[in-house]
């Protein structure tokens, strides 16, 4: 007892400083754990699909909740799916969650643009839009969603053109990817068809009753002038 009362003595100074770190960590682990139970305690499954390279992707989607009831997170239970920008459609609902970032954009307010945050949801009711982003909810009119990249998300039926050319209608709640300039894909919600083709050298091009937008060269027409669209971290966010 004696000796290791001595040795106290003698290591004191080295001792306390690391005593008071190993307190420290486990304060922190036990806070982390706290803080990570409070914000991802919420975890529900949901029957989802996406579309990549025309192929349609069935699966059990793990969407992570905080205490807000603020989506956090998205996983797949039953796949192996690398998540971009391409939106994850709702089997039994007309709801669409989008895992990146986003631009929104009103041709009709002159071309304004906004943010609208990760994991935001879209959703279609009696033919009204409802986004929810972060934690606020509301009603929107005549816009379209933009990656900053190459997707685009119509919430409106749209007509799509390729060099001028009608290709095809799309019904609401499609969208369309220019990979490039190269490379086209497109999923039609309606008709739930997708396909993929090449466009290298070509306009890609889509217009409605409200906006015309080319794909290609990343712009709106707004009463006539041309309108760049921006990448969504350019911009101040929808609730701002």
């Amino acid at each position: 007892m004696e000796k290791l009362k001595q040795f106290f003595k003698e290591k004191y100074k080295i001792l306390i400083p690391i005593i008071v770190v190993l307190v420290l960590l486990i304060t922190m682990y036990f806070l982390y754990r706290e803080y990570r139970y409070d914000n991802y305690r919420n975890k529900k499954e949901v029957a989802v699909y996406q579309w990549f390279g025309g192929l349609r992707y069935d699966y059990t989607g793990i969407i992570t909740y905080n205490l807000d009831e603020v989506i956090v997170g998205i996983a797949s239970k039953d796949k192996k799916i690398e998540y971009d920008s391409t939106p994850v459609y709702y089997k039994e609902k007309d709801r669409v969650i989008f895992p990146e970032e986003m631009t929104l954009v009103y041709p009709l307010k002159d071309g304004s643009q906004y943010r609208v945050y990760k994991y935001s949801v879209y959703e279609s009711d009696v033919g009204l839009h409802f986004l929810t982003n972060e934690k606020v909810r509301d009603e929107y009119t005549n816009f379209f969603l933009f990656d900053g990249s190459n997707l685009y998300f119509f919430p409106d039926s749209v007509t799509l053109y390729v060099d001028g050319k009608e290709y095809r209608k799309l019904g609401a709640m499609s969208y369309v990817k220019v990979v490039g300039g190269y490379t086209m894909e497109y999923y039609d919600k309606e008709k739930d068809e997708s396909d993929v083709l090449e466009v290298e050298g070509k306009q890609v091009t889509v217009k409605n009753d409200y906006m015309e937008v080319n794909l290609t060269r990343h712009h709106v027409v707004s009463f006539g002038k041309k309108i760049t669209l921006f990448k969504p971290y350019n911009l101040n966010g929808l609730t701002d």
